[in-house]
């Protein structure tokens, strides 16, 4: 990253930047430790699906993404990862019989999608990812596959089914993350120490060997793992997207797009992917083609229910909002549903912040497409079309908003939260703004200008 973008991210993030390389730094391990490729900036590469029904995705710009889990029951320790010893981040421990344990203590009684999912849509969020089944193996659906899930202990709750009904009732997208890894199913087989310096059985307990994988173990993992793939694609009606976590091509792509023609799949699995991404903090430089970076937001740096980890504010959400949609990407945050399956109070907070700020300013980061910042811009820039441009004054930026190589001649600008008449200069292509203190709020301040 060149030194200019690092001042400014620096900037917009202020006191967030050491937890954001935090979790960079977290995603980083856990996807060497699932096998996956290392997530960032770049598309390696990618088959954007041209199905009309995918179209939606570059222009939709912010998503929720819902880790709903067992682990919440104990509230410091995140959903799967906590079951691995001697981690090389901060997590919370726990052995894998104590964690599945869990799962006779969880009861999201207030797990309520038709409640939230109203509240989520409010807030401006376009699309919901929910996890239907993380690498603990807990099913959130009642399938024919697998040994622990809602059908083993909620009596055969189908919390897929309340959560795509709720999203149909309120005209958002519906993207369900899977993990083909299963670690439930491998357990016994697994080293629990992530270091692998020595062995650990599932009590934690150091031993001089595990036993080895009896004959067909892992064929009868990928028949599992087609079983309840197949089951979210046909039982559920279309879904949008298929949230993929790790894995090795057990269900192709190709099989995958079959079941939902116009569905779009991450990256994550090992195979040709639509779109790239980044886990844990915003890229570090402009990326090629469709783009999400997911990122924990309630808690901060972790992805399950924390009872002590702190939350991001509305406002910091929606800078790390502009700065993707910027650069064309999509925003992904991150919520942890509390034990009885309630989001989080300060989520909620959070998004009617974020709610409010959309109304006046939303238009700036739906169907646009990235302008030239940094490169060409101090502040980031969205374009709609060729006559409509946006500039993003973020609440510790203080000078004036410079635009490079604009093309057309600028007719008018006005700030979007109040409709106010903004002046602004245009000489050789350069155009420059600038917004009056005493027009400024503690948000991001966005300024519409109409080219001619």
């Amino acid at each position: 990253m060149n030194n200019f973008l690092t001042v400014i991210l620096i900037m917009f993030m202020g006191s967030c930047a050491s937890l954001l390389a935090q979790t960079a730094d977290v995603a980083s391990a856990q996807h060497q430790i699932l096998g996956q490729q290392a997530s960032g900036a770049t598309q390696l590469r990618s088959r954007n699906n041209s199905h009309p029904d995918a179209q939606w995705f570059p222009k939709a710009g912010f998503g929720l993404f819902v880790h709903l889990g067992i682990a919440s029951v104990h509230g410091g320790i995140d959903l799967s990862w906590s079951m691995l010893a001697n981690k090389s981040w901060e997590d919370g421990t726990i052995s894998p019989e104590d964690y599945w344990a869990l799962a006779d203590k969880w009861n999201p009684t207030g797990f309520s999608p038709r409640v939230w999912v109203r509240q989520a849509k409010e807030a401006g969020f376009r699309y919901v990812v929910l996890v239907t089944k993380h690498h603990d193996g807990y099913t959130m659906w009642p399938s024919k596959y697998g040994a622990l899930g809602v059908k083993q202990k909620l009596g055969g709750r189908d919390l897929v089914r309340e959560f795509v009904d709720a999203c149909r009732e309120n005209g958002m997208k519906i993207g369900l993350y899977f993990s083909p890894p299963d670690w439930l199913f491998d357990a016994p087989y697994r080293n629990w120490d992530a270091t692998g310096k020595t062995k650990l059985d599932t009590r934690h307990h150091q031993v001089e060997s595990l036993p080895g994988k009896p004959a067909g173990h892992d064929e009868r993992r990928r028949e599992m793992v087609r079983g309840q793939v197949r089951e979210l694609l046909t039982n559920y009606g279309k879904i949008d997207i298929m949230w993929f976590d790790g894995g090795h091509g057990e269900i192709s792509n190709d099989e995958v797009r079959h079941l939902q023609p116009g569905i779009i799949v991450n990256r994550r699995n090992g195979e040709l992917g639509d779109f790239g991404d980044s886990e844990g903090s915003l890229p570090t430089k402009r990326f090629a083609g469709w783009f999400e970076c997911n990122d924990p937001c309630w808690p901060s740096r972790w992805w399950g229910y924390s009872t002590s980890d702190r939350m991001d504010t509305g406002s910091e959400v929606i800078e790390k909002l502009v700065v993707m949609r910027a650069w064309g990407g999509n925003f992904l945050a991150n919520v942890g549903p509390m034990a009885d399956g309630a989001m989080p109070p300060e989520a909620l907070k959070a998004w009617k912040e974020i709610g409010k700020w959309m109304k006046h300013s939303g238009e700036s980061v739906y169907d646009i497409s990235g302008g030239g910042f940094p490169e060409k811009a101090n502040q980031p820039v969205t374009l709609k079309g060729d006559r409509i441009m946006y500039l993003h004054a973020f609440p510790n930026f203080h000078k004036e908003l410079i635009v490079q190589d604009v093309d057309r001649k600028p007719v008018r600008a006005v700030l979007l939260r109040t409709g106010e008449k903004i002046d602004f200069d245009y000489k050789d292509g350069t155009l420059s703004v600038r917004i009056p203190p005493h027009k400024r709020t503690r948000q991001v301040d966005t300024v519409k200008v109409y080219l001619e």
